[in-house]
């Protein structure tokens, strides 16, 4: 027997859809502009702190290995504790690690990078995890959900290019006269010289950068009194049984890991899936570092390189990308679209490389950013589809361990390779997610979480 929605139920679930959008996006914009704050200056703020260009890589480094290992960890609580748990945690966690960057103490900086570490694996995993188990609990189709992530990465766009914006404006406006004494650093004319200021405490820094750290910790804090409020108190994937039966309160973190690896390995979707996720977001990563210096050496010489416009144009084309997501994707099969990403992405990389002109290369790296608007939300939707409620922030926090070990790697070589080799590793990287994604539309369902989950006197307990 065939069900005919009424008029009115369909408006119900528009409305739920509205509300469920409203509340995801207020939250998840003020924690993603908590992150995108630090970006402009975090190295900045390193170098301020004295700290040579080898110790920060290490401490780069030990971030992306914090992230892989104890920030799945903690990811993976929120299959069992709750996601909007894990978002409150996330928003202090993360306020802590900018307000330690005030202090330039060595002990300060390391725990600084070890919280957001974590806080970056939380922020990848359980907000994306909090709203489709909502969505379950609402009654909302999966394949309605397409519109709120490509309206969240819009917003997502948005956040950056006003976190840059606010960001360069504290710095400045600190400089005056009347507020230095909120930067505190005596040798704001010659922020060109790394200078070891030697200790400092959390309320004497002299790093000028600090501010902008000040205006993440409001923006975080923010996100966890949100989550908090806005979102339901009950939690569904915490307090619904029908949605993990199989998930012991006394189940380790490391059992449940191992679990997420098994159901992925098991699953020919699942695998392609993380092995795209993986590379793609790996050449992100290494493009992050490599962009400024490439555009620099072929800007020409004695040509000043806007590097804020630039960025702030990057973001303009990830938000008109997530709006031609919302356009395409009641038109093309999420996976197709991916596979068109993928594609665009290597050709824009590959042909850098061979071309070397300065507006040439801008052009590419558009394409590369707008191309990224796609991927965001295609890429939650894919998960959504296929990655089970039982285990999805685990998983989703699974997919990022090949990713951050990849991070760490390029990164270590980062220093002794050539910008064009860089960029060339960027494009052969597409190139492999491209292939390991494969080109036949997904067909295989992902096997039962209970299939995979061993005996009850086998559980580490």
């Amino acid at each position: 027997m065939s069900h005919v929605h009424s008029p009115r139920s369909t408006s119900r679930r528009g409305d739920a859809l509205f509300a469920l959008t409203r509340r995801y996006v207020v939250v998840y914009v003020l924690g993603t502009f908590g992150d995108w704050i630090q970006g402009a200056y975090l190295y900045a703020a390193y170098r301020r702190h004295g700290l040579s260009k080898r110790t920060i890589s290490g401490v780069y480094v030990l971030g992306y290995g914090v992230s892989a290992t104890l920030g799945t960890a903690l990811a993976s609580v929120g299959d069992r504790r709750g996601h909007r748990v894990m978002v409150m945690a996330y928003g202090t966690m993360y306020a802590a690690s900018c307000a330690l960057m005030r202090s330039n103490a060595m002990w300060a900086v390391l725990t600084s990078r070890i919280l957001g570490g974590m806080s970056y694996s939380v922020l990848f995993s359980n907000f994306e995890s909090w709203v489709i188990t909502e969505a379950d609990e609402k009654g909302i189709e999966r394949r309605r959900l397409a519109r709120l992530f490509s309206v969240a990465t819009f917003f997502n766009a948005a956040s950056a290019v006003a976190a840059g914006l606010v960001a360069n404006a504290v710095v400045e406006l600190t400089d005056t006269r009347r507020l230095s004494w909120i930067g505190m650093d005596d040798t704001r004319s010659k922020l060109e010289q790394e200078v070891d200021f030697g200790e400092s405490t959390l309320a004497s820094s002299r790093n000028v950068y600090s501010p902008a750290f000040d205006v993440g910790v409001v923006s975080l804090l923010l996100c966890a009194a949100g989550a908090k409020h806005l979102w339901p108190k009950y939690d569904s994937s915490a307090s619904n049984p029908s949605l993990s039966p199989s998930i012991s309160s006394k189940e380790t973190e490391g059992s449940s890991i191992q679990r997420a690896v098994q159901v992925i390995l098991a699953s020919h979707d699942l695998l392609r899936l993380g092995f795209a996720n993986s590379l793609y977001e790996a050449a992100l990563h290494l493009f992050v570092f490599v962009w400024t210096p490439i555009l620099e050496q072929r800007s020409g010489e004695g040509v000043q390189v806007p590097h804020g416009m630039i960025f702030s144009g990057f973001m303009v084309c990830k938000m008109f990308g997530s709006q031609v997501f919302h356009i395409l994707e009641s038109r093309l099969l999420p996976e197709r679209l991916l596979r068109i990403v993928l594609a665009c992405s290597a050709v824009a990389f590959c042909s850098a490389v061979v071309f070397t002109h300065y507006w040439f290369t801008l052009g590419v790296f558009c394409v590369f950013e707008f191309g990224l608007g796609i991927y965001w939300p295609v890429m939650a939707v894919l998960r959504a589809k296929y990655v089970p409620n039982k285990m999805r922030a685990t998983m989703t926090s699974a997919f990022r361990i090949p990713l951050n070990i990849l991070v760490i790697g390029l990164l270590l070589i980062a220093s002794r390779a050539s910008d064009t080799v860089l960029l060339m590793t960027c494009g052969m990287i597409m190139v492999s997610s491209y292939i390991s994604f494969g080109t036949q539309e997904a067909h295989i369902a992902a096997p039962a979480v209970d299939d995979i989950v061993p005996p009850a006197d086998q559980h580490i307990i």
